[in-house]
């Protein structure tokens, strides 16, 4: 199933755009949560360090170390480094770390909390029994650097699910798909010549009720195309005799008649001599329509085309028209001896039929099993040509046929494996019309 329509595309598309909305959700889900829980993390350290250290800080203002703390010489980097301040009763700043003057301080009264400023997020610890309490200091650019690396370190793998995501629905999907496309290999291998119901073994529930659907179609319309079959057979054979008859009866009426009847009876002869065609290429229809094309055994495809170009001869006006090449030894191939004699007859009539008047039909037959019958004409455009082999399509050049050789010649060699291209003009020429039938070997 491929293409911009296919089913398994669409369904992967649409999956994975359900996939993406729910992966968009959960992310932005995870993103304020992973704020609130980092802020509530950092907020409970801020406060443990502040609690833990405030003895520390009051113990060393009493012991005389005031003003600014520094570890050492190197100036504190304000960003990353925790601020503290002891404050007394009266919010006097008795101790600071290194790093406080370039931070923005908390004011307003003592109270125990959090603290937010424009820089830290300071928690106050509140006085003790002395008066002496504690502000420590958490810069607010070290909690988004940590929340964004934390983030980021969630996001990025996250991403990777996205196409991994995708490929996964649509191999789950071409997978489950599978049974469809067997129907559809299945529905495409029936047709006018196999019409028996497909096996619903192993499909899913869904398939196996439109499985039945199918055969249940396929027996209705076997069944009608058996009909019409035996009708035109029927009809074919109960026609032929009657037929027969008749143009012999005109025949010998003519023989007999004066000669002022003769152009009538002359009239009469044609029409019946053209339905004794009719009734013909309608016998041979209903034998191609009834598969007769394959065979298992190779036939002598050489000996066949004589016995046909033989018929052919018999005719004094179309005998000196026909010339054929064929190799010297036997041309085997894979097609019903019948069914080819019908083929190569229907396009040496169809040459003659079409051909100008007094133009050489020419018969080729290769080694390798192709047979060619070429003949003079106009050019034909490729939109005619393309519709050539068309039940009872006839070409714009004047002729006796019915438009039934070439679709019963093109049924025939499709039903052997093989082959019918038609072109006009030839390879190698500037008009006429050649018709190449390629067997199987």
């Amino acid at each position: 199933m491929r293409g911009g329509r296919s089913l398994a595309r669409r369904l992967a598309r649409l999956t994975s755009l359900g996939f993406a909305a729910i992966w968009l959700l959960a992310t932005l889900a995870m993103a304020l949560v992973l704020r609130s829980e980092q802020e509530e993390l950092l907020d409970l350290t801020l406060q443990e360090t502040a609690e833990l250290f405030q003895p520390v800080l009051i113990e060393r203002w009493k012991s005389g170390e005031g003003g600014a703390m520094a570890p050492s010489d190197n100036p504190p980097d304000t960003d990353e480094a925790l601020v503290f301040l002891l404050l007394d009763s009266e919010g006097r700043v008795l101790l600071r770390s290194a790093g406080a003057e370039q931070a923005d301080l908390p004011e307003g009264p003592l109270a125990r909390g959090y603290r937010e400023t424009e820089t830290h997020v300071f928690y106050l610890t509140g006085a003790d029994d002395a008066g002496y309490a504690v502000a420590f200091g958490d810069p607010l650019h070290e909690r988004w650097e940590a929340y964004r690396d934390s983030f980021l370190a969630f996001l990025l793998p996250m991403l990777a699910l996205l196409p991994i995501g995708y490929l996964l629905v649509g191999w789950i999907a071409r997978t489950a798909l599978r049974p469809l496309d067997a129907l559809r290999g299945e529905i495409a291998a029936r047709g006018d010549g196999r019409l028996d119901p497909i096996d619903a073994g192993g499909q899913p529930d869904e398939l196996r009720a439109i499985t039945a659907t199918l055969n249940g179609l396929m027996i209705r319309l076997g069944r009608a195309i058996e009909g019409e079959r035996a009708f035109a057979t029927n009809a074919a054979h109960e026609l032929r005799t009657p037929v027969a008859v008749a143009l012999a009866q005109v025949q010998r009426l003519k023989a007999e008649s004066r000669d002022g009847d003769r152009e009538r009876i002359a009239r009469i002869e044609t029409a019946l001599a053209r339905m004794s065609r009719l009734v013909a290429r309608l016998l041979q229809l209903a034998r191609a329509d009834a598969g007769i094309g394959a065979a298992t055994d190779p036939q002598d495809l050489r000996s066949l085309l004589d016995l046909v170009l033989e018929d052919s001869r018999r005719d004094p006006a179309r005998a000196s028209r026909l010339t054929a090449a064929m190799p010297v030894g036997p041309v085997m191939a894979r097609i019903d001896a019948d069914a080819f004699a019908i083929l190569a007859g229907n396009l040496v009539d169809n040459a003659f039929q079409h051909a100008p008047e007094g133009s050489d039909i020419r018969v080729t037959l290769t080694s390798d099993a192709v047979l060619r019958v070429e003949n003079d004409g106009a050019c034909l455009p490729e939109a005619e040509l393309a519709g050539l082999t068309r039940r009872f399509h006839r070409g714009r050049v004047a002729g006796d046929g019915f438009g039934l050789g070439l679709h019963i010649a093109e049924t025939i060699a499709r039903q052997s494996g093989g082959s019918l291209a038609l072109a006009s003009p030839p390879m190698g020429r500037d008009g006429g019309f050649a018709a190449t039938f390629r067997a199987i070997a």
